[in-house]
Order: C-alpha cells, then structure tokens, then sequence
C-alpha cells in the first residue's frame, strides 16, 4: 500500500455518500443486436461512464468483425444507478463494410479506365502565364434533400462549370496574363452521415456511397474541361465537417470523404499522360488549413468550422505564424454565404454553397442566401478585388 493509500485513509471520517433512488436502464438501452446482410445496429452493455470502449470494442462484444461492418452513426444514453454511478450505453447503426469498400473500389477502377482513354481536343491550346484563375467551390454536400435536392445540385455544378469557363475566357481576352488555373476544393462536398449524431440521415436522397461516387464525377468532369487550357492546373483540397467518415474517436482531420474524391480523382489522372500537368494539394497530418503560393501570392483554404470567428481565428493563426497565418487571402466555406471582408491588408473571401438550402435556417430565421461559386485571379502583387465575382448564382 502506497503513502497516498494511507493518507487517504487518515483523511477520510468513514464511509461516505448518499444513497440515491434505483434507476431502471431505460429499456432502448438494454443490449441487444439486430443485423442482417443489409445492416442494422447494436445496443452496448451499460459502463461506467468514461469506461465505454470505442467501436471496434462495442463491435467485438457482440462477436462483430470490425473489418466487415462500417459504423454510420453512434448515438449515446447515460443515467444513474442505485447506488450513485452513471452509466452510460451506445446504440451503433451499421452497414456491411466489404459492400461499401467494394462500391467504391469499382467506381474508382471505372474512372480509372475511363479517363486513361481521354484525350484533349487538338484545337485547344493550354496557356501559361504569371497569374492564378481560381474557381472555388464550397458545400455542394451531394445527397442533401433540401429544396431540389441532389439533382439540382448537380444541375448548378454544371451551370457553374460553363460559367467558369466563360468567364475564364472572358479574363484572357481582356488582357489577364493567366497561366495557372485552381480548383480549390473547400469541404462538405457530400451531406454524410456523422452531422446532427446522424440525424440527416433522415433528409439524405443518397446513399453515402452514392454522393461519393457523384463527388468523384463531378471533379472529373471539372478537371477533364480546365486541363487543356493551362499549362499548370492546381487542386487544393481541405477537409470539412459533413465529410468526416464517422466521429466515434478522434482521428486526424484528413481522414475525410473530401480528401478521399479529390485523391480518387487524383489516381485516375494519374493514369493520363495527358493530365500529367495537374497538381492536387491535402493539409499536412493534424492540420485542417492549407497554405499555397500561387503565383507569388499566398493564398489560404480553410473550410471554416474550426471557429465561429474567422478574421478572428485568423489573427491567432498570424500570431503563432502558422502558414497560413501569413497568407495574404483566406478562402473559406461552411457558413452557406457570400462574404468579403478586409482584415487589415489581407482579404477574407466566404464562398456561397452550392446546395439546395437549408429549411431549417429558414424556418428559424426567415432567410436563404443565394448560392454560387466565387473566381477570382491572383499573383504577386496583384490585388485579389480586381477580378472577384460569383458565378452560377441562384436565388431559392
């Protein structure tokens, strides 16, 4: 027995506490499984609280292969016991891991070998340059039902791709020396299945797998149109919230639907000597920020559901001199509008979402913000304002 043992001893007058009413385990928490060769879910033992085990472990007791069942959603209940203690349970919706890994390892063998046949017209001719052409896209979260759900959300995709184009042309004949081309991937590209502890997968109209597939042929179809314009064709790519694959234990944030379309698409390209030009840029491990000198400017990406205040988080981020705290613009999504604001010498630009809205902010306060992607151009010492509009804006 250790000295701290014995003086615990020496303090404590005897036995102590109250006792406290019988509780019953609220009977949806009693343990329990129910799966079959589509999914289903399982209902934890009670423990202590802070002893509940992650879900490999919930899975294993119930004699579960971790490797054979993917986790959609945890939802978790606590109450007291008779003699004081909390407990606590959690019932794991689950679906077959080999059906999921084996959907999207076909779709992506079927990319694969459907752009290593590509090839770009012969009639264009890629362009170099001192400045960047940003197109930015931010929360398109395919499978979100709201107003005309995923099919008008690959509808705006496309309208904004035209745009983009257009307006691409239109700079290079108004005399912008354009030479690199970005497609700045900003988060929340799919709905998922971890927001709200699960509960949008009530207002889906995808499956998870579907609006990965969709995410994945969307960016394709961007890349295969922009890459015979330029000489250097860039995709930056940072993580958000509704693309995280589950929130049962703390993983590293580049662990994300995002960062898996943009890289499926980076390993079809790569098949392509033709698409040999195109970059893809991921935040390094821990980091959900990503900092890139784009010719001569430094340009930042965040998603933006790191902090409620940006300028804000930004100034700390200036402080602790993290890279992208010396970016002179920062690009951000999350927030569903149009913002531009000038934080001393450098610019915040918010970019709209390209979704079909949001009933729920409606209904709460009465308002929509127009959807839309946000181009600008950018280089050293060339202003970010000159050039910065919205493009496939929609009202709802």
């Amino acid at each position: 027995m250790s000295l701290s043992d014995d003086l615990s001893k020496m303090v404590s007058p005897g036995q102590s506490g109250s006792d406290v009413r019988a509780l019953n385990t609220p009977e949806g928490w009693r343990p329990r499984l129910e799966v079959d060769s589509n999914g289903g879910f399982l209902v934890s033992t009670a423990r202590s609280v802070g002893d509940l085990p992650d879900a490999k472990d919930l899975l294993q007791d119930f004699d579960l292969d971790p490797s054979q069942w993917l986790v959609t959603s945890v939802r978790r209940s606590r109450w007291q016991r008779y003699d004081g203690e909390w407990l606590e349970a959690a019932r794991v919706s689950l679906v077959p891991a080999r059906a999921v890994s084996n959907d999207l390892a076909q779709d992506l063998e079927d990319l694969m070998k459907s752009l290593s046949k590509w090839r770009p017209s012969a009639r264009q001719k890629p362009r170099g340059g001192s400045l960047s052409s940003l197109f930015c896209v931010g929360d398109t979260q395919y499978g979100k039902d709201a107003g005309d759900g995923t099919n008008g959300t690959v509808r705006r995709m496309g309208e904004a791709l035209n745009a983009s184009v257009f307006r691409f042309n239109e700079l290079v004949k108004t005399g912008r020396d354009i030479g690199e081309i970005v497609l700045p991937q900003l988060g929340d590209c799919i709905e998922g299945s971890t927001s709200q502890k699960g509960g949008v997968l009530g207002r889906s109209d995808l499956s998870v797998t579907q609006q990965v597939r969709i995410g994945r042929r969307v960016l394709l179809n961007w890349v295969k149109t922009f890459a015979p314009l330029t000489e250097s064709l860039v995709v930056p790519c940072v993580p958000g919230n509704h693309d995280e694959p589950h929130r049962i234990v703390l993983t590293d944030p580049v662990d994300s639907w995002q960062i898996e379309v943009v890289s499926a698409v980076q390993d079809a390209c790569a098949e392509n000597p033709a698409l040999a030009h195109v970059q893809f840029r991921y935040p390094e491990r821990d980091s959900l920020s990503l900092a890139m000198d784009l010719s001569g400017a430094m340009i930042g990406f965040v998603h933006g559901h790191q902090a409620r205040d940006l300028p804000k988080w930004w100034e700390g981020q200036a402080t602790g001199r993290t890279p992208v705290g010396s970016c002179d613009v920062l690009i951000s999504a999350h927030f569903h509008h149009y913002k531009v604001s000038q934080v001393g010498p450098r610019l915040w630009v918010q970019t709209p979402a390209m979704d079909g809205g949001s009933p729920w902010f409606r209904n709460t306060r009465g308002l929509e913000s127009p959807t839309g992607i946000v181009s600008l151009v950018v280089g050293e010492d060339y202003d970010p304002r000159r050039d910065l509009v919205v493009l496939a804006g929609e009202n709802r």
